[in-house]
């Protein structure tokens, strides 16, 4: 039994609520596992209700013996990254033992990276294999140690130590329990505003206005003192909830921030980009400035930096700072639109995701308003609270890899480089700008989320029966296949509305590759109240060939991992549609899928 401080109660008292959660499961969880646990929830996943995540972070883990130091494998939807977690239970861990487990892990990665894999677990080969081959050109390597304990050993000393190892990874990140708290705190957090407070600047009236009819501003050189007091007292109550995204560690960056705040405070005003803070209102009196209703819209790193700075130099310094302000009362998503502007035009320390520089776009807020009307909640911006009061609630990026699997017939990008389907034109034309408003569309987006619904229900109850309903190689193409099932559903969809023949099909894969898809409603037609049967049954149906087809490839040495196989819209069409169409010569096959199929039956064929 640890010895508690202060410093570790709250993680204490996490880890007793991930065992009572884990009883309601009928799972046995000791404070090892429940701190594996406790790291994945909130700093890869970063949800606070862990009974809704509990069988995707048991997925992750890979703890035990063989593992190469790998306790937990994740796969980052949103960097495109590979995060490893190394968790230390303990309060005794020396920087020595530190150092000993990041070696072990580079030489895992190593070894998965040479072919030489035999010695590792079962767990830690299919998980690891198959997150780094989702892995793209852009991305290779992009993977993350995350080494976590409850010791208080010398962090900064240990990174120091850490040498040639950190050029191996793309960032090697540690975590105390103050760190850990930290995590637990900002996840828990409400998304709010900074109502209202003050901030100094270096002298009396110093400062460059700037004003139109409909917005105002200035140009300020904040003092680092009231920066800190901002971050010490709003970290976690709004400070940052209008920016367009999280702060997200980069060693690169936070090194040389780091470095001036040691070495070069004078010269900080001249190496550093600043802050923007959007406002409902602000006022001048000398050197002070009060803001109304704040938040940092970009500035979050510099800002995280300085308040979080554990050196020893405490001199006063200035950062550069822009306000700005509507004159006018504006909806909030016309406001946000003009911050957003803001936040994309002037963030060039790090480079922004794709989907957040479309999310006040047009299109976005139109597409918002209408699935609003039909109970859904689609989330355009990260972090954003969505009214409690509706029925389903999607991310447009899930919406976008969903349309794109279905319709455009293109599941290997749309899991493996979500992010071309935000910034490459044509891909995010073909998703977002197709004026769902019509009848017909509107009717089709709802019912293809309402198939996303039931599919993730589904999934849900597959993970708590386990080897019930899939052997260990279904369940491995069961989750990574959604989007591949998504593409087939597509598929399904067009044969069954006699959209295509199979005898096309079969001849040619490619004619599933076009743009005249017919948009309308499917599930709300069908009028029986079997359709999650259908559903489930389909989906062990598709399974079933896509494992077959699976061991095939994986037999002749065609792929390395299910993630390998499904990685590239050629090989979706080249080989999964091909396969399925093949299997559909044989009338038992045929005859089932119409049957399941029904579910996807529009009300009239155009």
């Amino acid at each position: 039994m640890i010895t508690l401080t202060d410093e570790i109660k709250d993680i204490e008292t996490e880890i007793e609520t991930i065992k009572k959660i884990g009883k309601k499961f009928s799972e046995t969880i000791t404070s090892d596992q429940a701190f594996n646990i406790l790291v994945l929830q909130y700093y890869c996943f970063k949800e606070n209700e862990l009974e809704n995540i509990w069988f995707d972070i048991k997925s992750c883990i890979t703890d035990g013996s063989d593992d190469g130091g790998l306790d937990f494998v994740y796969f980052d939807e949103e960097e495109y990254k590979v995060i490893i977690g190394q968790n230390k239970y303990s309060p005794n861990v020396s920087a020595q033992e530190c150092l000993s487990e990041i070696h072990k892990i580079v030489n895992t990665i190593e070894d998965f990276y040479k072919g030489h894999t035999g010695k590792y677990n079962k767990k830690v080969k299919e998980a690891f294999q198959n997150a780094i081959d989702r892995l793209t050109d852009e991305t290779e390597g992009n993977i993350e140690i995350v080494f976590s304990s409850l010791s208080k050993f010398d962090f900064e000393g240990t990174k120091e130590r850490i040498g040639d190892l950190e050029n191996k990874v793309s960032q090697i990140a540690f975590y105390a329990p103050n760190d850990i708290n930290d995590l637990i705190e900002k996840v828990k957090s409400s998304f709010e505003v900074v109502p209202e407070d003050t901030i100094k600047i270096d002298k009396a009236k110093n400062w460059l206005e700037y004003d139109t009819d409909k917005q105002k501003g200035m140009f300020i050189n904040v003092s680092s003192q009231s920066i800190s007091r901002l971050y010490n007292k709003y970290n976690n109550k709004g400070l940052f909830n209008l920016n367009i995204r999280r702060y997200i560690k980069s060693k690169s960056v936070d090194d040389g921030i780091n470095h001036t705040l040691n070495k070069n405070r004078d010269e900080f005003w001249f190496l550093n980009n600043g802050l923007t803070i959007a406002c409902n209102d602000f006022s001048t009196d000398g050197d002070t400035i009060r803001l109304y209703n704040f938040s940092i819209v970009n500035g979050g790193q510099t800002t995280t930096l300085i308040g979080s700075y554990k050196g020893n130099n405490k001199e006063e310094f200035y950062i550069p700072c822009k306000i700005v302000a509507s004159k006018e009362k504006m909806r909030p998503e016309h406001s946000m639109m003009f911050f957003n502007k803001i936040a994309e035009a002037t963030n060039s320390q790090k480079p922004i995701q794709p989907k957040d520089l479309k999310s006040n776009a047009p299109e976005m807020i139109n597409l918002q308003r209408l699935l609003k009307r039909h109970g859904i909640g689609l989330e355009i911006k990260r972090g954003e609270q969505l009214p409690k009061n509706l029925n389903i609630k999607i991310k447009n990026d899930i919406f976008a890899q969903l349309v794109y699997s279905f319709v455009n017939q293109k599941p290997g990008t749309a899991r493996s480089n979500k992010k071309s389907l935000f910034n490459n034109n044509k891909s995010y034309k073909q998703v977002f700008r197709k004026n769902y408003e019509q009848t017909e569309k509107w009717k089709f987006i709802i019912d293809l989320i309402d198939l996303n619904e039931r599919f993730e229900a589904l999934s849900k109850e597959y993970k708590k029966k386990g080897t019930e309903v899939f052997n260990s190689e279904e369940a491995n193409v069961f989750s990574n296949g959604k989007y591949i099932l998504f593409g087939l559903f597509g598929v399904i969809y067009r044969i069954i509305n006699d959209d295509i023949k199979l005898a096309e099909l079969r001849e040619d894969t490619s004619i599933i590759d076009s743009d005249d898809f017919i948009y309308d409603g499917f599930i709300s037609n069908y009028t029986k109240d079997d359709i999650n049967n259908k559903l489930d049954s389909l989906i062990k149906f598709l399974v079933g060939i896509l494992s077959t087809s699976y061991s095939n490839q994986y037999e002749a040495g065609k792929v390395t991992s299910v993630s390998n196989f499904f990685k590239t819209d050629k090989k979706y069409l080249e080989d999964v549609v091909k396969t399925f169409a093949s299997m559909l010569n044989r009338e038992f096959y045929l005859k089932e899928l119409m049957e399941y199929g029904e579910i996807f039956k529009r009300s009239k064929n155009n």
